[in-house]
């Protein structure tokens, strides 16, 4: 399931750790360490966040199609 994106000064962010498990594991083979970008916000650090635009590019064209897991108990 695709996430919505957190929109703040008009740009819209995803944090990574906050994906599924699955995603985590498969956004962090596919991204460059060099598309992370670190938002302070509000007085609170993000270390992990990307570009909204890069995940729903991942999500549509690499991670469509593929078997999502679910891990709950």
């Amino acid at each position: 399931m695709k996430v919505n994106p957190h929109i703040d000064l008009g740009t819209g962010y995803i944090q990574v750790s906050k994906l599924p498990f699955d995603q985590i594991l498969k956004l962090r083979e596919w991204l460059p360490q060099t598309s992370f970008i670190r938002l302070n916000l509000a007085g609170q650090v993000f270390e992990d966040c990307i570009q909204y635009s890069e995940y729903e590019y991942w999500f549509d064209f690499q991670y469509s199609g593929v078997e999502e897991y679910d891990f709950g108990i």
